[in-house]
């Protein structure tokens, strides 16, 4: 049973007895592939409404193909419960599980990122879970970062607060640890535990910056694969 095939019945379970005539489409859409649902409203205008699902593929400024995915459901024209986005490209691989609420992200919020080392060609691995509030990160962040392990914690506004780290492990320095304490998006140190040599020093903090610039990735790579039905994306992570 093909996709196209389980969407039919999904449909006559949904929609069977209710108010707008829905209809399927299947076939082109702006040079990928799709199949979604949808009802014509008033102004004879496709008002998607069900389940939804793309698949582009494309060349990059290289030559190099890139591959694209997005699926979800649309309540009315916006997006409404989780969604999934998936990038691929010869250097890079993304995945994006998201929860909306008629529009806005909303809920749990998922980021896996591969990047191959330029220099040894070593994917290093991002996968942190977050948590949204209308769009705006906040509470509990965990995870890896770049590879290492990562915990934060983000206030109601979604500002950085108490303790973040991020355990690190390099050739030359051996173990050693970065810890920055916030207090409601002022920093209020940032030091770097040399575990190997039993030494602290003072560093520049960067860790939100760090969450910021992926941020970026999912605002301006993962979200435009369907931009359609959405009502904003990520906020930035602001600090004083």
């Amino acid at each position: 049973m093909n996709q196209f095939t389980k969407m039919k019945l999904r449909l006559k379970r949904v929609f069977n007895g209710g108010f707008k005539s829905h209809h399927l489409y299947e076939g082109p859409y702006y040079g990928g592939k799709a199949s979604y649902s949808y009802y014509v409203d008033n102004d004879n205008m496709r008002v998607f409404d069900g389940p939804f699902h793309l698949r582009l593929s494309t060349l990059n400024r290289y030559a190099k193909e890139v591959q694209s995915m997005a699926r979800g459901s649309f309540i009315d024209g916006l997006k409404n419960g989780s969604w999934c986005y998936f990038y691929k490209s010869d250097r890079r691989r993304m995945k994006l599980n998201v929860e909306y609420v008629k529009g806005l992200i909303d809920g749990k919020l998922h980021f896996e990122t591969f990047d191959s080392d330029n220099i040894k060609n070593v994917p290093k691995r991002t996968s942190l879970t977050f948590f949204v509030h209308h769009r705006r990160l906040v509470g509990e962040i965990n995870g890896f970062l770049h590879g290492f392990r990562f915990h934060g914690l983000l206030d109601e506004d979604g500002r950085p607060h108490n303790l973040w780290s991020c355990n690190v492990f390099d050739e030359f320095n051996g173990e050693w640890r970065v810890v920055e304490e916030w207090y409601h998006g002022r920093q209020v140190k940032a030091e770097r535990q040399m575990v190997t040599y039993g030494r602290n020093e003072r560093v520049d903090s960067n860790m939100y910056h760090q969450l910021n610039e992926l941020i970026d990735d999912i605002n301006n790579v993962m979200l435009p694969i369907m931009q359609h039905g959405s009502l904003g994306g990520l906020a930035n992570i602001p600090a004083v």
